[in-house]
């Protein structure tokens, strides 16, 4: 079997299974023949595991007993770079499962992307037994000790900018404006299915983003996991993350921040912040998870951007409007963000402000601009988001 966690493709990876049977039944044969039993089992090495690693490592958390050991199992042996890992037996469907909640919790495990095949040994009365994993690596030992630091090096270059005080949404905010404005999104990035595409490329695409937002934030101590699925209209893979602010779940899509992920000539000039701490009610649309991990509801919209900042309506209303680009003139704004709740508004917005005449007149009779002088303007708008973006020149 071949496990593969992929994410911004329009293609699944796909899984290769009945060469691996074959070789299962032939191993059942000879062990029938020769009168084998089961040997001795004996206890495999495993990675500890602290209480303050559970509170981070949600695919753990969400394991029985008994699948916990295997993945401890596993996270001891690709941490040690073993060709083969040896685990504790369980069904080819837990192992597959296991497999991607260890690849879902460690985004530090660069050196390998879950890839891996297996093997094991069936006695004649059923029993499994010499169950073992064999990963693929894409870095040995000695590489991947030297990418590591140098990973560790830039990451903590980034985190010492936090500003001093931070909460734990100031910090998560931090983080999702710092990978946007820093890392390109680059659908032929190499590497860009880990977190070396990010912090030694400077580019990449959906999961490096989701793997990186994680990484940063658990190294804060922060409450960040992995989710991936599909998105978009066309439901290609993707990979975001849930976050955790005091008892309350949220979804952030570094990603969909960037404007660059659908158009990169947009993507120095503004960050979108619906995707930042959002409630399922923002993000159902357009994403739909895999159920490779059971989501919490999140229903708290307390940290949304846009209403906090106050520039998000939900109804159009044309004078309010041409009062509130008259203040943001004299104000000198660089950026004016208008985000709109429901499309119908949404598409008035749009009429108005870039297919009419309402920021001309605006500017026209507006204080600030004084006689002789020029004044420009572009408008962003079209996403998923229903948000609208001018930016003053």
């Amino acid at each position: 079997m071949v496990f593969t966690m992929a994410g911004c493709s329009a293609e699944n990876m796909g899984e290769t299974f009945d060469g691996l049977r074959e070789t299962a039944r032939q191993i059942k044969a000879a062990a029938t023949e020769q009168g084998q039993e089961a040997e001795e089992e004996q206890e495999l090495p495993q990675r500890n595991i602290t209480e303050e690693e559970e509170t981070l490592y949600y695919g753990y958390s969400c394991l029985e007993e008994e699948e916990k050991e295997v993945y401890r199992q596993i996270a001891a042996g690709i941490e040690a770079f073993q060709e083969e890992i040896p685990v504790t037996a369980v069904s080819t469907e837990s192992l597959e499962k296991i497999v991607k909640l260890v690849m879902a919790d460690h985004p530090e495990y660069f050196w390998t992307d879950g890839t891996c095949s297996f093997s094991y040994r069936e006695l004649q009365s059923g029993e499994v037994t010499d169950l073992s994993i064999c990963p693929e690596y894409q870095a040995d030992r000695e590489e991947a000790q030297q990418l590591k630091v140098q990973i560790e090096t830039k990451a903590d270059q980034w985190i010492s900018q936090v500003p001093e005080g931070a909460d734990t949404y100031e910090k998560i905010k931090f983080v999702y404006e710092t990978l946007i404005s820093q890392v390109h999104y680059r659908q032929d990035s190499p590497q860009n299915q880990n977190i070396r595409s990010v912090f030694l490329e400077g580019s990449t695409v959906c999961m490096g983003y989701a793997k990186a937002t994680q990484y940063l934030l658990n190294r804060m101590g922060i409450f960040c996991t992995l989710v991936t699925g599909t998105a978009g209209e066309e439901n290609i893979s993707h990979a975001w993350n849930l976050v955790k602010i005091g008892s309350q779940y949220y979804y952030v899509d570094t990603t969909w921040g960037n404007p660059g992920y659908q158009n990169p000539e947009e993507e120095d000039l503004y960050i979108s912040y619906s995707y930042l701490c959002c409630p399922d009610e923002e993000i159902q649309d357009t994403h739909t998870a895999d159920g490779t991990i059971p989501l919490p509801s999140c229903t708290d919209d307390s940290y949304n951007y846009y209403r906090n900042k106050g520039c998000l309506f939900d109804v159009f209303d044309r004078e309010a409007l041409y009062q509130l680009l008259q203040r943001e003139l004299e104000q000198g704004a660089e950026m004016t963000e208008l985000k709109y709740a429901t499309e119908d508004a949404y598409s008035e917005a749009v009429d108005a402000l870039v297919h009419g005449s309402l920021i001309e007149n605006a500017v026209q009779n507006s204080t600030a601009l004084l006689p002789g002088t020029a004044y420009s303007w572009k408008t962003y708008y079209g996403t998923n988001d229903r948000l609208l973006v001018i930016v003053w020149r």
